[in-house]
């Protein structure tokens, strides 16, 4: 089955609003067999008409998002019926659903709310339990359209406990079976794992092989319809690329992080320079962190690192903030202060200012820092671009901790 998704709303064209649904849409749809053959983000107006126009002779499923609300740029419900051929016809119970909710919140009704009332002929309704625009499910004897408001918290929970059923019960005998295998990889480029990797899991069968690429990182991807194939081809993935996999599925590495520190009963204590707390900011991010979570330091000045964590001044002095021997001193201070059973320290030159020939932006060193061993270090040369740097950094942190808290 083609499968196709029309964005709608001007916001996501002027960069003003990030657009989330493709990727909720693509891999809720993936549970189903279904796969999304093409997207497409079109500004509010006549647009909305000639894209759907357009996706409606190619594919069987069409899921529209936006441009169901009451004001004037909001047409969807209009270039629908439009392209189906089928009149709009007034629902009083949706009007006065819609009025109930404003009665709830003490908000007055305008005449601007009938628009929302109003249905293609034999269009399903779906129920909006978190704003007032309905969704619709509109077809001809081809293709099945799917509205959904745009607003995520009104899509999300309607697609799937309103249109998700519907799909199921109408497609019931045509949904196929895909099975995946997603595996994240820090330290290695895409070209790198496909030499390492590729032939050998297309020697397994028929698996499509997907890569990703991020800085510093990358997903790999296998899929194919026996389940058992993909994961024969998952298995040797991870036995060729072994502990550079952090993760499987959608799971980030603060969350794998979280996971298997809790696992083994493990506590960590951060202490950082460039980053500025983001290494702690993503580990409190998830769920059930304060279980393994004792202390994060930001120690941006060199003061700060001396007061906060016993950074030597003779050291700093002699060696500069970012060196492997403050990253160590760092690493230390923090496992002895904070009495957790490690920690990690990070200190480097984020840029776009400060580099030098000797220490050039980008770079940064590690302190590992473990009870009863010796205290590690590592030095990376990352990006120079000062966010990008900075996420790499606490990945890299975040990694060194995974590997030592297994």
């Amino acid at each position: 089955m083609r499968v196709e998704i029309i964005n709608t709303g001007t916001e996501l064209l002027l960069g003003h609003v990030t657009n989330t649904h493709l990727g909720f849409l693509a891999q809720s749809l993936f549970g189903l067999g279904l796969r999304v053959e093409r997207q497409v983000t079109v500004p509010d107006g006549v647009a909305i008409a000639e894209a759907l126009e357009q996706a409606i002779s190619r594919a069987e499923l069409v899921i529209v998002t936006g441009g169901l609300g009451p004001t004037s740029d909001d047409i969807t419900r209009e270039a629908t019926s439009e392209v189906f051929g089928k009149k709009l016809i007034f629902h009083q119970e949706i009007l006065d659903g819609i009025g109930v909710k404003f009665s709830k919140r003490n908000f007055a009704m305008n005449d601007l709310q009938r628009a929302q009332a109003m249905v293609p002929e034999g269009g399903v309704v779906l129920e909006n339990a978190n704003g007032t625009a309905p969704g619709l499910i509109v077809e001809n004897e081809r293709t099945v359209a799917v509205l959904l408001p745009g607003p995520p918290n009104e899509l999300r929970p309607m697609w799937e406990k309103e249109a998700l059923p519907w799909l199921r019960k109408r497609f019931s005998t045509s949904l196929g079976t895909v099975h995946e295998v997603s595996l994240r990889v820090l330290g290695l480029g895409e070209t790198k794992v496909q030499i390492l990797l590729e032939d050998k899991v297309k020697a397994l069968g028929p698996i499509e092989v997907g890569y990703c690429a991020r800085p510093g990182e990358m997903d790999l991807r296998l899929i194919a319809a026996d389940e058992k194939l993909v994961q024969q081809a998952g298995a040797l993935a991870r036995k060729t690329l072994g502990d550079t996999i952090y993760a499987e599925g959608s799971e980030t590495m603060e969350q794998a992080v979280v996971r298997i520190a809790r696992a083994a009963g493990k506590t960590i204590a951060t202490a950082e320079s460039c980053t500025g707390g983001l290494v702690a900011s993503r580990i409190t991010n998830v769920s059930g962190s304060s279980e393994m979570f004792r202390y994060g330091w930001v120690t941006y000045a060199n003061e700060a690192k001396t007061a906060e964590l016993g950074v030597p001044v003779e050291l700093l002095d002699k060696h500069g903030a970012v060196s492997a021997e403050v990253a160590q001193a760092m690493a230390e201070g923090a496992l002895q202060r904070s009495g957790a059973d490690l920690a990690v320290a990070v200190t480097g030159i984020a840029g776009p200012t400060g580099g030098t020939v000797e220490k050039p932006v980008g770079l940064v060193y590690f302190g590992l820092a473990v009870k009863n061993k010796t205290t590690q270090v590592l030095q990376k040369n990352l990006s120079t671009q000062r966010e990008v740097f900075k996420y790499m950094a606490s990945q890299v942190a975040l990694d060194l901790v995974r590997l030592a808290v297994r």
